[in-house]
Parts: structure tokens; sequence; C-alpha cells
């Protein structure tokens, strides 16, 4: 076959699919190659034109400039190798089958033979010349050979080279696939890219939703269409991809680099995934299944070799593997494979792909004629413009373009470049500068750095310091030599130091001193220490006061600005003298009056402890009043430490004074040239400053001279960091035993010897008997440890006992004594409690005493303090064993009152066992038929409100009252409905103890149901008296219409006349005589004329019509008036009740319906009035519970603040005392801020105090308010029950309404009869003459007349029946408004609930406030004074411990747990008992809390608590011992009680055993039955039905001979009887147990009795 390099050609069946193809690339070819090209050629490069490269019109334009050039477009395809992953018929020959059409067509099929050329199809025909005749394709293996989804067959075209690719089109010889993809890479090593996918499930096969659309950021993403996946057509299917179809950026593609590499592809891979199919080899037919492969005829691929505009033309060329590699024949002086690199030496500009506006040639590098190498330097192209940077520069040249001479050369003024020759030991670098010199290293000099210079010594090529050669440094430190000049020796290099300065660099002080400082002249300054150190260095934390040399020095200072600033004149004699201050110069002045010299003093802030000012100036301004001073040795004076030093006033270079101002200045310092006597070692000269007492500057020189001083400055440092530190304050390195800054202080451990001798003393070891590791380091008192107390602790602390003198930690034991009260060892080794605490006695205050309750020993359970009983008050006080001691529970309630603390009303009682005065329980007096009866006992009520729990549908306070509407209270059930008939009754209430309903007249029966005797017409205006006619009737009760029975011949519905043609009622209504039968045939005329006229009337009233006739115009004119008169009587009939119209009626009939509506706003109003009411109820309710919160809270505040700062100062104590305590001063400041802890604890707590006094004024008022809300919830009852007998009083009124308006239709029916009747009479009556014109217009306006009445009357019906179904809307309204009430009854009735439930809590806070403060104030001022107490305890709560969001949580968890009650309080009896547990936990919580106060209160106090009296004890001894005999006796007269009960309780067992028997009897024949059933059905497993019926039977008779022997009530009742015996024998044996410890305690009490007291003075104080 032939075989073409040309673009690729097409058969005539696809000039169509061509052409789509051509239009789609057509704009992107045009943008892309839009200029003609001219052809290049490929030769040698060098620096000028290379030899060989002509100048093309394809790559260079007529003019010769370059422009951009690229390859012609081929199918880059053609003749190229496809590497394919299946091919048909390589394995073996394969049959294939043609695809004609769907399953059951008939399959043509042939064979596929690798090994056969008319049989094969080769990958080579992919590529290979597309001839028309002969068509060629490659086939690979059908679906029977597995070749389908997931299975892929891959074909890979590599193109040797990177094309830029046009289009990728595939012609199908076969369907074309369902899915494929087309994939590319740009080199061997890089990872295949996607291209196009195609498929008609792009999602699920893909990943990637089906789109042909993309964005201009994302243009290089490869996208997913279903185009092509359908199997249509069967053969000949073309696909064709264009790679810039699509992408935004195809009309500037030569700006967008991302599009550039979006079309280069150096091979190409087609990945066939999925076959299509008509969905027919599921059926596994061989032929169908080989009727599914992949052939395709032709594989193209559009493109130009990628030159990047830098080439016309490809060619082959020899590659370095010594094959044959297509490459670009470059021009523009570049070169490589796709011309992407300059040509060597063209580097001057960055190398980029040419454009059709610029074509990027290379440009040549400049490097000035000393070299042909460069590279392209990027860093070099950004700063200048150029980037070639030149390689190899000749004649000593280097830079870029070898503009300069290379290193260590310079450049002579002839332009030649010249060798520096540097020293390479001495010189810093063997660069010179441009006249040569050389740049030497520290120490080094000359022209070549050859030589040391001053100071430096030891030139050499030897290694120094840090690798540096050269001289080597003397090093001297400037600070340390003398002078602060560097000085040393040529030869050693040893430096010349300060006094004080050792070291060959004289950078270290002598032993002993510290500090190297160049101010300091003699370098270091001497270690204090107090001489118990030579081993110091600078401290931290000291300032100068400078940060800079200009700025002044840190000095004491006297301005005199605004006096004498303190300063003091005493002559030499000691005698005081008189100042002068001069507030003008602002100076002090002296005169002496005798020859004794005169001093001016300073004030104590000179004196004192001076250290810092050690070699530091004194300085001051001084003039005299007179010439010729006369000085002496003891001009300046300085005292302190018992030493006193002088120098005279010209010491250290100062003038004598003179009569003009001079400043002296004196340096504090013990050498001799500053002239101090006598002369004072530096320890001595410091020890002097340490203590300085007195500074003495003498202001007279003559006689009776005088002087003036002004001006003086001390020199000092001060603590802080701001300015520049004093390094010549001292931090000390002391030996053992000693501490501080300055070894000031003894350690722990350690004391001063001798004591309180000073920081001075020595310190030796404490003397505390193993008792103490620290002891106070002045007086030698040992801080003890082990319970031990003393100087030198060798006594047990108070609360221990032992003998502490033996040295061991176990000496001294603690006292078995409550709160660590004092304690005695007896002879025996017996321990007596001195200190029993209040509520405590007993040798080891293990008893509480009477109106105490715990158990300190732990007899009982975990160990409990003695606590006093809190029984509220509802307890005789002058009573003994009021409380268990035990447990606290309190025995002798009164008031009624009853519970553990006599905080409730007894059960039958009911108010507030809580209140002031007491005896507020009151009996509950529930009426035993109307109140719920309790299991055991009498009906109990509410024991706040005291409200009966009444049965159905009975109400009051008592339950003593029937509902509206019920009677019958005494029924045991409740009150049961009156049932009244809402026809015949007057209301719905009746007699509440008969039942018997309020009836309308003439109703009787119980519920007013019936009509009475002679009675009929059974309605709401109730029944109508028959009134039969004695002689007519038969009878005198007639039937429900009100007729009567009538006797034979008797007519009307009374019988109170004769039927027609009879006569003589009395007569029994004989016949008439024969003669009036004519008067009946008149009558019978007359009726039938009659009707005649009421048809005529009926016609005209229906279909009036003007009649042109002149008599009956006449005989209309002649009966108008009689017309008028009958319409006159017609509204006169229709008046109801004598003078009200229908209108009136109706006008009426509004009125009651806008009283009906007042009254329904009335009810809203009223409910919304009880809503309101309770919301305020329950905010009133949720103030108190936040209220009563925030007072536990600020109690447990209070009791953590105790427990924790009291307990973190006293560690604190500790802790400084450990540290610090040989500083007895500290030892006592810390006493006093313990104190003082102390003293603000016990002012928190009486802050606490007052906090826990609002609370309960608070809950006063919550409870007030609660109170108020129970209130307002009865009147709310009430209003609703007013409301439902509104309703009901409504319904009557629109009953009424309906009965007026029926009446109305009555009358106007009548009215109407009336008018016919009439009309009927004037039709006899003879018509007269009449005007018919006038009768005929008159007739045409009665017609208009009669047209408007009856549109009035039809309108005034329409209204009226609108009316009545307004009515009808406006009741149903009513009655929603009463269920609405009724709900909303019931949720004030929950929310009244929940009041009840926080108004128990509210009163147990209130029990357990007034426990602690006792004191009530009124409750109208907590009111007014409401907002401000809760704000005031708010604030307070903050101060505590500013803890508001724990407050608040715990807020929100009491509303929390109000929720719950309220979802608790919806339910029954079981419900009402959790409730009563949440108040308990409330109350609880209060008690807690109470507790927790009391805590607090005890903490604080427990320092005042003073021991009991002996003979105090003995007397409540005595009081215990004759309550205790009467509480025997009560106990005795109660066992016999017991015993009473015991018997019952027997009698009671009898009667149940006797039950259990007989239950016991009927289970045991229902066991036999079943056995027997058992037994026969063993013995006869082949039963038949009829049998295993009647076993059946017997089974169901033996199921209720076992259900009617109620077992399983008697079990259930005799557990819950089980259960009360139990906890009632649990009771007897606590209450034994009780008995017997105290039958215990009062014997050990008497046994602990002494026989006589003699004294009563207390063993402590």
């Amino acid at each position: 076959m032939a075989r073409s390099r040309s673009l690729l050609r097409t058969n005539p069946s696809l000039v169509l699919q061509v052409a789509v193809l051509l239009c789609s690339l057509c704009t992107s070819l045009a943008q892309y190659y839009r200029f003609p090209f001219n052809e290049i050629t490929y030769g040698a490069s060098n620096v000028d034109e290379p030899e060989g490269r002509g100048r093309s019109s394809r790559c260079y334009d007529e003019g010769g400039k370059a422009q951009k050039c690229v390859p012609e477009f081929v199918n880059a395809a053609f003749n190229l190798p496809v590497e394919v992953t299946n091919t048909c018929g390589v394995a073996r020959p394969q049959q294939y089958c043609l695809q004609t059409g769907g399953y059951g067509s008939k399959k043509a099929c042939e064979m596929c033979n690798a090994n056969l050329a008319q049989l094969a199809h080769p990958p080579r025909y992919l590529t290979d010349f597309n001839n028309n005749d002969n068509h060629t394709w490659w086939q690979s293996e059908t679906m029977h050979e597995g070749i389908q989804f997931p299975n892929q067959v891959n074909l890979t075209l590599s193109l040797d080279k990177a094309f830029d690719i046009t289009y990728v089109r595939l012609f199908f010889h076969s369907p074309r696939p369902e899915s494929f993809a087309i994939f590319k890479r740009t080199s061997r090593d890089k990872e295949w890219e996607p291209y196009q996918y195609y498929s008609a499930t792009c999602r699920d096969t893909y990943g990637i939703p089906d789109s042909t659309y993309v964005r201009r950021d994302d243009e290089t993403r490869a996208l997913c269409t279903s185009e092509f996946s359908d199997i249509s057509p069967l053969t000949g299917g073309n696909v064709a991809f264009s790679t810039l179809e699509g992408r935004p950026s195809a009309y500037n593609f030569e700006n967008s680099p991302e599009l550039q590499d979006w079309v280069t592809a150096t091979d190409i891979r087609i990945i066939l995934d999925r076959l299509n199919t008509f969905r027919d080899e599921v059926f596994g037919d061989p032929k169908v299944l080989k009727s599914y492969f992949y052939a395709i005829t032709d594989f193209a691929v559009g493109g130009r070799c990628k030159c990047n505009g830098h080439a016309s033309e490809c060619v082959s060329s020899s590659s370095l593997a010594g094959g044959q590699q297509l490459v670009c024949r470059c021009e523009h002086n570049t070169a490589g494979p796709d011309c992407g690199e300059c040509l060597p030496f063209y580097n001057d500009f960055p190398w980029s792909r040419a454009t059709s506006s610029h074509a990027h040639e290379c440009r040549p590098c400049n490097c000035n004629g000393y070299s042909n190498r460069c590279y392209f330097d990027q860093e070099l192209y950004d700063k200048t413009g150029h980037g070639g940077h030149c390689l190899d520069c000749a004649a000593n040249r280097a830079g870029p373009n070898c503009e300069r001479c290379k290193d260590n050369y310079y450049e002579r003024e002839d332009g030649v470049c010249i060798a520096c020759n540097c020293n390479d030991i001495g010189s810093r670098s063997l660069q010179c500068a441009s006249d040569g010199v050389c740049q030497c290293k520290p120490g080094v000099t000359g022209d070549k750095c050859d030589r040391c210079a001053e100071n430096y010594f030891d030139f050499g090529p030897h290694e120094r310091a840090f690798g540096i050669k050269g001289c080597k440094p003397c090093g001297c430190n400037v600070a340390g030599s003398r002078g602060n000049e560097a000085n040393c020796d040529p030869a050693s290099g040893v430096c010349v130091c300060k006094e004080h300065v050792e070291g060959q660099q004289c950078d270290q002080c002598k032993p002993g001193f510290f500090n190297l400082n160049e101010e300091n002249e003699f370098g270091c300054t001497p270690c204090f220490c107090y001489g118990h150190s030579s081993i110091c260095s600078s401290a931290t934390g000291y300032s100068q006061g400078k940060s800079l040399p200009e700025y002044r020095k840190c000095v004491i200072e006297s301005g005199f600005v605004r006096g004498e600033e303190r300063w003091r004149a005493e002559e030499s004699t000691g005698r005081s003298v008189s100042l002068s201050y001069n507030a003008i110069v602002q100076s002090l002045a002296v005169a002496a009056l005798g020859r004794d010299k005169v001093y001016f003093l300073a004030p104590d802030r000179f004196l004192g402890d001076q250290r810092a000012s050690y070699n530091h100036d004194l300085s001051f301004f001084l003039r005299v009043g007179e010439l010729g001073p006369q000085a002496s040795t003891e001009d300046i004076v300085l005292e302190g430490a018992g030493l006193t030093i002088s120098a005279p006033i010209f010491a250290q270079g100062n003038s004598l004074p003179s009569t003009q101002k001079q400043k002296y200045t004196f340096r504090l310092h013990e050498d001799s040239q500053f002239g101090w006597s006598p002369r004072l070692a530096s320890r001595d000269f410091m020890s002097l400053l340490s203590n300085l007492t007195a500074i003495k500057i003498r202001g007279t020189y003559i006689y009776e001279g005088r002087g003036f001083l002004d001006d003086v400055m001390l020199e000092t440092a001060r603590r802080g960091v701001f300015g520049a530190p004093a390094s010549w304050i001292e931090i000390c390195t002391c030996p053992e035993g000693y501490v501080g800054q300055f070894c000031e202080s003894c350690a722990p451990g350690y004391r001063h010897n001798p004591a309180n001798g000073g920081p001075f003393a020595t310190c030796i070891p404490c003397d505390c008997n193993n008792h103490a590791d620290i002891c106070d380091s002045e007086t030698g008192r040992c801080i003890c440890q082990h319970n031990t107390a003393g100087e030198q602790c060798e006594r047990c602390g108070k609360g221990y006992y032992g003998n502490a003198l033996r040295g061991t930690p176990n000496d001294c034991q603690p006292c078995p004594c409550p709160n660590g009260g004092a304690c005695i060892q007896l002879p025996d080794d017996t321990v007596v409690c001195l200190e029993c605490p209040s509520g405590y006695a007993g040798p080891r205050c293990e008893l509480c005493t009477d109106g105490f309750f715990g158990d300190p020993k732990g007899r009982h359970g975990p160990p409990r303090p003695c606590e006093s009983c809190d029984c509220n008050g509802n307890i005789d006080p002058n009573a003994v064993a009021n409380c268990n001691r035990t447990t606290g529970e309190c025995l002798k309630c009164i008031y009624n009152t009853g519970g553990f603390y006599c905080d409730q009303c007894l059960s039958g009682f009911y108010g507030d066992a809580l209140a002031l005065p007491k005896g507020d329980c009151s009996p509950c007096h529930c009426n035993s038929y109307g109140t719920v009866a309790e299991r055991y006992g009498p009906p109990v009520c509410d024991q706040v409100t005291g409200q009966c729990q009444c049965k159905p549908h009975v109400t009051g306070l008592k339950c003593n009252e029937c509902e509206a509407g019920f009677w019958n209270l005494t029924s045991g059930v409740g009150c049961e409905p009156c049932g009244c008939d809402p026809v015949g009754a007057l209301n719905g209430t009746c007699d509440v103890q008969t039942g018997q309903c309020f009836c309308q007249l003439g109703v009787t029966g119980r519920k007013c149901d019936t009509c009475e005797l002679y009675q009929y017409g059974f309605s709401r205006d109730g029944c109508q008296p028959c009134a039969c006619d004695p002689v007519g009737s038969v009878s005198l009760q007639c039937d429900a219409t009100g007729q009567c029975p009538c006797r034979e011949n008797v007519d009307g519905r009374r019988c109170d006349r004769c039927e027609e043609n009879t006569y003589d009622k009395q007569a029994g209504c004989i016949d008439c005589p024969a003669c009036y039968n004519l008067v009946l045939d008149s009558v019978s005329v007359h009726r039938e004329r009659l009707a005649e006229l009421e048809r005529l009337l009926s016609d005209i009233v229906s279909n009036p019509t003007v009649l042109d006739d002149d008599d009956f115009d006449e005989t209309l004119r002649t009966v108008m008036s009689q017309v008028e008169q009958l319409w006159d009587d017609a509204r006169e009939a229709a008046r109801s009740g004598g003078d009200k119209t229908v209108a009136q009626h109706i006008e009426e009939l509004d009125k009651r319906i806008n009283g009906v509506k007042e009254l329904l706003d009335g009810i809203q109003q009223a409910i919304i009035r009880g809503e309101s009411l309770a919301l305020m109820g329950q905010f009133n309710i949720t103030q108190a519970e936040g209220i009563i919160q925030r007072a536990q809270k600020a109690l447990t505040d209070a009791q953590l603040y105790l427990d924790v700062q009291g307990n973190d100062a006293l560690a604190k104590a500790l802790d400084r005392s450990n540290q610090f305590g040989q500083q007895s001063a500290r030892m006592s400041q810390i006493a006093r801020e313990a104190r003082l802890l102390a003293d603000g604890q016990e002012d928190e707590a009486k802050s606490i105090e007052q906090v826990a006094y609002d609370a309960r004024n608070t809950s006063n008022e919550a409870y007030l308010l609660a109170r108020k809300a129970l209130d307002d919830q009865r009147d709310i009852t009430e209003i609703i029950k007013g409301l439902n007998f509104g309703v009901q009083d409504l319904s009557s009124l629109f009953e009424e309404t309906m009965q007026v308006a029926n009446e109305s239709r009555t009358q106007a029916k009548a009215t109407y009869r009336d008018a016919l009747a009439i009309s009927t009479e004037a039709s006899s009556i003879a018509v007269p003459p009449i005007n018919a014109t006038e009768l005929r217009a008159q007739a045409e306006g009665i017609i208009h007349e009669a047209e408007r009445l009856k549109a009035e009357t039809q309108v005034l019906m329409d209204d009226r029946s609108s009316l009545i179904i307004d009515v009808e809307a406006q009741l149903e309204e009513t009655s929603d408004l009463v269920r609405r009430g009724w709900a909303q009854q019931q949720i004030t009735s929950e929310l009244l609930a929940d009041t009840f439930t926080a108004e128990g809590q509210a009163k147990d806070a209130i029990k357990k406030a007034e426990r602690t403060l006792r004191e009530a104030k009124e409750t109208l001022t907590a009111l007014e004074d409401f907002d401000k107490q809760v704000q005031e305890s708010r604030d307070e709560a903050e101060d505590a411990l500013n803890r508001v969001a724990e407050i608040e949580k715990l807020i929100q968890e009491a509303e929390d747990s109000t929720r719950d009650a309220e979802d608790a309080l919806t339910g029954a009896e079981s419900d009402a008992r959790d409730a009563r547990d949440i108040a308990k936990e409330a109350q609880q919580t209060a008690s807690d809390a109470s507790k927790q106060a009391g805590n607090v209160r005890v903490k604080a106090d427990a320092t005042k608590v003073e021991a009991s009296s002996l003979k105090d004890e003995a007397d409540h001894l005595a009081s215990r011992v004759a309550e205790t005999d009467s509480r025997v006796t009560t106990y005795e007269s109660q066992a016999e009680q017991d015993h009473l009960q015991v018997m019952e309780a027997q009698e009671k067992a009898n009667q149940a055993k006797d039950r259990a028997d007989n239950a016991s009897a009927r289970v045991h024949e229902a066991y036999e039955v079943v056995q027997e059933i058992l037994g026969l059905l063993e013995r006869a497993p082949d039963l038949d039905p009829e049998q295993l019926d009647l076993l059946e039977e017997r089974l169901e008779e033996a199921r209720q001979t076992y259900y009617q022997s109620g077992v399983e009530a008697s079990v259930t009742e005799l557990t819950e009887a089980r259960s009360w015996q139990e906890r009632q024998i649990s009771l007897y044996e606590e209450e034994i147990k009780r008995l017997q410890i105290e039958v215990i305690n009062i014997e050990e009490i008497k046994i602990s009795l002494p026989e006589e007291c003699y004294s009563q003075t207390k063993l402590e104080p």
C-alpha cells in the first residue's frame, strides 16, 4: 500500500465529519499559525554569524529581522508503530461475528488469524495509509475472550519527539466504545496525563461530570463527554478530539504557558474501557459475545513538530544511542531538539518562545574581548538588563563582562592588572586597595602587613586564637589596667594592673574582691559580707540612676529648696547651735559663739546603711563669712559602728574655704590618698558605712566665724532595674550556717552567738531536743515540731501529752479531745480532756450533752461531731431529751408539729410549722364523705394550704361541697351529676341533698324531664295546661300536641265545640235539623270563592300584571282603603308583647348579643389576669429560689475562703518561718499578717452572716408572694366558675332569643292568615264603581311597593338568618372559650402546684435562716427594700469570691429542678410524692447551707471557746437523769400500747392465715385438676379433638378457680402489710438501741461524777 507524509486524507464518506473537525480547529489554527513561515538551515555556531547559517525567508523577514517560524502541519502518527495490549488472532485463530443489530439477528462470522496476512488485523494498520478501496483495521479479541470492563485495551503511540498536538482522531471499524479515554505525556520519565474522556456514564466510570465547559483558571482540565458513546453507527464511527476547542485562552495561545504545555506531547495513549452493546450479552450466546470487540481503521494525530517558534522544519538526526531521531533545524541562535536553549555565547538575554510580535532571538554576550564563553545569569539580568556572564577571562581579568581585575590584583594607571602580594599572615585579606596597600589584621601594620603594631607581639605564621594568624594582642582589660590604659610588656605580653586586679590581662579581681570596673580607680571592690565570707559577686536589681554617662547618678541630696530639711548644727562640745535658713539663696548658715567649731549635721536620710556609697563621693558647696580660715584634721567627720574617721577640709585636692561659694568633694574610701584618719581597713571602713550614725561638716573656721552650706549630695545606688546597673553592690557566697545577700542572717537551724548579737555575730546550730530543725536566729527560740513547745521544745504543746525530753518524734501524742482541746495524763496513764467544747461531755468528750446530737466516736457509723439540735422552736425549751442525741431527730415536737426537725405539721394538720408566732398548724377537718381516704388513718390535707384531697366533683377547702351541677356528697365516691334536662330545668344545678333539679312551670321529675299531669308542650317555657273541656273531653289529660280526647261529635283542641251540623254540647252535640243543610251549602260556596280568591291573590303576588280593565280598576280603587287598613292591621298584629315590633325585638336581640360579647371579653380579661398572676407568682418563686441559691453559694464560698485562704495564710506563715525563722522581726510581721487575715476572715464571716440575714428576709418576701399567688389562684378558680355560669346564662339567653324569633315568625304567619281572611271578607263585599285609570296607577304603585316590601322582607330574613348564624358562632366561640378557660385553669393549677413546692422550699430556707440569725424584720419594710436587698446580696456574693458564673449555674440547676417538679406535678399521687421528695431535697440543701454557716461561725469563734464548769456539767447531768427517768416511764406506757398493737396485729395475722388457707385450698384444687389433665395427656397421646376440647374446658375451669381464689391479691396485700410491719419493727429496734445507749451514757456519767466539787477554777485560760 502507498505511504504518505502529507496531511491526512479521508474517503468521501468522511467528508462531512472532517469538515466539522476542520471548522472546530479553524480558530485555534488561525491564532496559532497566522503568519507565513520561511525555510531555515542548521549549521555550526561561533561569535559572529554561524558558518553555513543563512537567512531563510520563513524565520527572517525580507530585511533580515528575526520572526516566528513553525514547521509544517502533519499527521504525526503516520506510519509510526503503535504498541497495543491486545490483538485478535495472536494466540490462536479466533472467530468474530459482524454486528448486525440486536438480539436474535443472524450473525455473519469470520476468522482472525495473525499468521495469515489476509485474516490478520495487526496494530500497524492503525497508522498506515487509509485506502478507501481496501480498508485495513486493527482489531482486538472479542467479549467471548473477556474483552470488557474492567479489562482495558491500551493503544500507545510514541512520536519520538515533542509535538504541538492540534487534534487526535480515531476512525472505528466497530461500534464506538461506550467508555474510552485519551492520555498524553511529554517525556518517557513523566506520568501520563488525561487529555479527554468519552463515556455515557462519566461520573460512574471516571468520577467526573459530563461537561464540555472549562473555566479560564482551570482550562487544562480533562473533560468527559457522552457525545460519541452511542452504539450507532455500527461501523465507520469517527471521534475527533481538538486540544484547544472550548479552551478560553485558545485565542491568546502565545501568552498562555498553560495551553502551550497542554498541547505538547511526546506520546499518546488510547485506553478502551467498556464496549458498547445492545445488552444482549447477558444471555451468554457465544455468537453474540463474539460480535463485540474493538476495531479501529485509522489512528491520526494532527500537529506540528514542537520547535518553540525558532525552526521551520524538523529533520532526522543521529541520536546518542546510534539511531535516528527527529530534531528541529533551529534558527535565531537557538539549539536543542526543540530549540529550547540558546547557543553557547548567545546568553545575553534569557531564552524564550518566539511569538508573532517578538522572535526572542538569542543575543551574544559582551566580554570586552577577554573571553569567548559565557552563561546566562538571571540575577545579573535582573540588575542590569544583560544576563551574559563571561567565563575564563584572560589578562588577570574577572567580572561578568571581564570588566575588572581578578581577586588579589589591582589595576595600574595604564590598565594592567598587577598582583597585590599582601602578607598572608598579617593581612586581613589578600586583596589590596587601588593603590596597592593591603588591609592589615588588628595589631599588624605595614603596606604589606608584615610587622606587629603597638601592644601586640609575636608576629609569625603559627595559629592564634580562633585560627587567626599574625601578632598576638596583649589583651589587657582596660577596666583592670592601670590608668585605664592597655599596656603590656612587649616581650611577655603581661599587662600592668590596678591595685585590686590580677591576671596576665588584668581581667580578674584579687581574692576577696569583685566588680572589675573601669570607673573604679582600684579596679575591684572589696567583699564586705559582715566578715563571714570573702567570696562575692555583683548583685542584680540595683541601679545607679543613669542610663548614659552624661546623666546624673543616683544621689541623696539636700538642696534646701523647702527649708532646713532637718539639718542640725552643734558645737564640737556637742552643744546645739541654731541654724539660719536663707530662702532667697536657699542655703543654711551657722555662726560660732566663740572659739568652738560649729558643725553641720546631716539628717537621717544620709545615715544608716550607706554601703552603697563606698568608693563614691560626698559633695557640697561651702563658703565662710570671713577671711583667714584655720583648717583642722576634723573638718569632715564620719561616725558609725563605734568608729570615727575624719579629714581636713583641704584633703583630696579641695581648697580652703573662702568667702566665695566652692564645691567640695570627698571620696569615701580607705586608701591613704584620700586623707581619712585614722586609716581603717576596707572592712572596717565599710562597717562604718553599714551603720552610719553621723556626717559632720565643719561650718566655722575662725573665732566667731560664720559658715554657709548648700547642695549636699551623697552618691549611692537604689533598688530597681531602670538606669545603668550599680554593679558595686555585692551578693555574697555564704559558708554553712549563713544566709542572706550579705551573709547577715543565720541559716535555718542556726542562731547568732551571742544572742541578739547582730549581723556581725557568728552563727551556731540550734539546740531543740531533736524537735525542731530551725530556731529564731536572734534569740535562739526553737520553732518546735512534733507537737512540742518551749524555748528548746522541752515540753508538749497544748492539745498534746507526753515527755518531750526523750527527743523522739513521737514524744507528744495528740489529746483524744475534740477541736484539739487540752488534756492531762494521770499517773495511771489515763488521759482526761480538760476543755470539752460546748455540747460535749465525758472523760474524752465522747458524749453529746442534752440539746446536742452526734456520734463523736463513731459508734453508729462514721464519727460525727456534736451539733445543736434543730427543732425550729417547736419544742418546750424547759424540757429535757427534746431530740435524739445520736441522730438529732426531734422527739418532743409541740404545736401539732412533727418531722425530723419539727418542721412539718402533723398528718391531719396544716399551716406553717416555721411561722412566728408558733402554733400555726391547725386541724384539717376534712369532710370524710368528700375527701379521698388514706390507706392508714384519717384523711389529710395539704400541709401548706389546708386544702383537702377532694373526690371527683367535690370542692371546698374541707371538701364539704359539691361542685355546681352535682349532688349526693354522702355517696362516698364523690358528687354525682345532677343530669338536669336542659329544656325542662331552669339551670344545671339541683338540690345537693335530694338531687332535685329546679323545673320550669308545669314541668316535673327529678331531672325536670316530663310535664306535670294535665300539662303538655314540653319546652324551654315549661308545659302549658291542657285546659280540656270537662264536658266535651273524655279525659282531662291531653296528648303531646295539646289535643284533648273529645267525645263523639265534639271538635276543637280543648273539645269545647260541637262538630259541624251538630249543636248543644251539654246534650252531647246532637245533629242539627235538616233545614240547616242549606246553610252548609251556602258555606261551601263561600269557601270555594275564598279558595279561588286566595289563588288569585297568590297569582297577583307572584306575577303582577296591569290589566286594561276599567271595572277592575274601579274595584281596586274601592278596595284601596281597605287594603291600607289591612296593612295597618297586619303591622299591629305583628307586635309582640303589645307594643313592640319585630324590628324592636331584633334590636333587643342585638343588645343581648352585645352583652354576651362584653361578658366574653370580661372572661378573656379575667383569664389574662389569671395568667399574669400565675406568671408573677412563678417569677417571685424564681426570685426566691435565686436568692436562696445565692445565700447558699455565699455561705459555701465563705467556708471555702476560711478553709483555703486561712490554711494558705498558715502555710505561708510556716513556710516563711522555715525559711527565715532566724529573723524575729519578720516572724512578728508574719504573725501580724496572720492576725490581719484572721480578722479579715472574721469580717467576712460577719458579712456572710448579713447575707444570710438578707436571704432570710428575701425568703419571707418570697413566702408572702407565694401565699398571694395561692390566693390569686383561688380567685381565678372562682372567676372561672363564674364564667361557666355566665356561659350557661348565655346559652339560656340564646334559647330565649330563638324562642322570640320563632314567636315572631308564628305571629307573622298568623298575621298573614288574618290578612287573607280580611281579603276574603273584602271579596264578598259589593264592589262599587271605581276610576280605572287612577286604579291602574295605584295598582302600579302598589306593585312597586309590594316588590320593594318583598325585597326588604327578603333582606330582613337574610339579615336575621345571618344574625342567628352569628349568634350560633358566638355560642360556639363561647364554648371554646370555656374550654380554653378550663385549660388555663388546669395550667394555673399546675403553676400553683409549683408555687406550693417553691413555697415549701422558701419555708425551709426561712427556717434555716431563722435558726442562724434568730431575728425578724417587718415584712412590709423588706418588701419595699426588695430590689435594693437583692442588689446588695448580689454585690456581696460577687465581692466574696467573684463567682457569678457558678452562681448562675446553680440557679440554672435549681430552675431545672423546678421544671422537673412542674413536669412531675402534672401526674397523680406518685408525682405528688416526687414533688415532695424534691421539696425535701431543697430542704436538705438549705439545711446543709445553714450547717455550713454554723460551721463557719464555729470556726471563726473557735479561739473564743472556753472550758465549761464541772459544777454546771453536774447540774446538767442531774437534770438529764431526771429527764431519763420520765422518758423511761413514757416508754413503759408506750410499750403497753405496742403490746396491744402486737395483739391486734396477731389477730389480723390469724385472719390473713385463714384467708391464705382458703386460697391455698382453692389453688390445691386447681392444681389437682391440672395434674389430672397432664396425666391424661401423658397416658393418651392420641386423644381425639373432643377429648382435647373437654380437657381445655377443665383447664379453663381450673384457671378460673385459681383466679377466684384471690391468691395474687392476697399475696400483694400481705406483702404490703409485711413491709409496713418491718418498718415498724425497724423503728422499734432503733428506739430500743437508742434507749440502751442512753442507759450506758447515764451509767458512764454516774461513774465519772466526783463525790464532791470544792473548786470551780478553770484549768487553763
